[in-house]
């Protein structure tokens, strides 16, 4: 505010994201694709660990319910091959 009482443009009170809005318009632009990278860079981890996830739980999915089926297989009895396929179940 300059002595006049008279508001300037540069010194009028302003919202915080208008203050963020002006200082990523001041960044070079070097700085700015800095900064947009980080946030690709940081999107991409989360989209590989989504991934991996849920690669994850389809594979225990798709080998859980044939796991009882393998076991019987092997010359296990029935109860035996329950109790594996629970502790496995409980277990994923």
């Amino acid at each position: 505010m300059e002595l006049g009482g008279h508001w300037d443009m540069n010194s009028a009170p302003r919202l915080v994201s208008e203050t963020a809005e002006r200082k990523q318009e001041q960044k070079t632009g070097t700085e700015a694709e800095a900064a947009d990278s980080g946030a690709v860079g940081a999107r991409r981890f989360l989209l590989c660990l989504y991934l991996v996830g849920f690669l994850d739980l389809f594979g225990v999915s798709m080998v859980v319910p044939l796991l009882s089926l393998h076991v019987k297989s092997l010359g296990a009895s029935p109860t035996v091959a329950g109790i594996v396929d629970d502790v496995c179940s409980k277990r994923f």
